[in-house]
């Protein structure tokens, strides 16, 4: 599921909108959804009572395996499997939310079975995402520092970290609790361990929270810096000719951050960003595929300037 995906709810309105717009009677054609008789409004609204019922039953029945030391850890993963398949929709995600289901997820969170570990970060990620309950229920239950203590695994477990970033950044994005709570537990130096791994995929994760956060929240953006986050996204900076996803990452969490006055940059180093700067504005000027790549160079030299 793509981090800025929007979520899907089982709305009353849209369905009847839709029946009106698909109904083969010529007068109903005319009608508004709001405009349909009492009958068909409490026939459709039990309809989708029916699906959500049903669908909090068989959360029900996964939650109990899940939580049963007596099945299989196939049967785990097809539970874990099935939760997933549903909680995109953010009615039934906030249903698994309020019949315990996150008591049952922050168990999963650290667990020693990996593939069922990667499967409940990311049942977090989509729950949490664009969702202030679930957000608020994911930070009131210490979610953030579990997952935060994840992100120590970037050299052993790469596939953990990238879901357990995704699963921070959806808990605290637009969500000022959450970004409390990420403050509280130093998630700045939770993270950037992130920014020294070899994998491409979370170097590039992690390097788009930083640039997202500090682009928020000041004290965040100086948190960053003072933790030699700049001299580092500066090591990975290369002077490209064509478009690469992670030097455009690079170049815009360099770019938030160069906001701040004091970059703790000697002469040297200065110099020698300052260079790389411009040949990869020259390389990719007329590069329309590199257009944000060239902006994100010329705003860090002005920032420096």
């Amino acid at each position: 599921m793509s981090g800025n995906s929007p979520r899907r709810t089982l709305n009353l309105q849209g369905v009847l909108k839709y029946s009106v717009e698909h109904t083969t009677n010529p007068e109903a054609d005319a009608q508004l959804s709001t405009d349909l008789d009492e009958e068909k409004s409490q026939f459709l609204e039990g309809a989708l009572n029916s699906l959500t019922v049903g669908a909090s039953n068989d959360f029900k029945t996964a939650l109990e395996i899940l939580d049963s030391p007596a099945t299989s850890i196939e049967e785990k993963k097809e539970s874990l499997d099935h939760l997933r398949s549903h909680i995109d929709d953010l009615d039934l995600a906030n249903a698994l939310a309020k019949m315990g289901g996150t008591k049952t997820l922050i168990r999963y969170v650290t667990a020693p079975e990996k593939e069922l570990q990667a499967l409940s970060i990311n049942i977090v990620a989509e729950m949490a995402q664009n969702n202030i309950f679930c957000q608020d229920i994911f930070t009131k239950e210490k979610f953030l520092p579990a997952l935060a203590r994840n992100l120590s695994e970037a050299k052993s477990n790469e596939n953990i970290v990238r879901c357990s970033i995704y699963a921070i950044s959806s808990i605290i994005r637009s969500f000022p609790p959450g970004m409390k709570e990420f403050k509280r537990i130093n998630g700045v130096k939770a993270l950037l361990p992130c920014l020294k791994s070899s994998n491409a995929d979370v170097y590039i994760k992690s390097a788009f929270l930083i640039a997202s956060l500090s682009s928020l929240d000041k004290s965040l953006r100086d948190a960053f810096v003072n933790s030699d986050a700049f001299s580092i996204l500066i090591e990975n900076l290369k002077p490209i000719d064509d478009f690469d996803v992670k030097q455009e990452t690079t170049l815009h969490a360099l770019s938030t951050l160069s906001t701040k006055s004091n970059l703790k940059l000697s002469a040297e180093k200065r110099k020698h960003l300052e260079l790389t700067l411009a040949q990869i504005i020259s390389n990719n000027k007329q590069n329309e595929d590199c257009e944000d790549i060239v902006n994100y160079a010329k705003e860090i030299l002005d920032n420096l300037n």
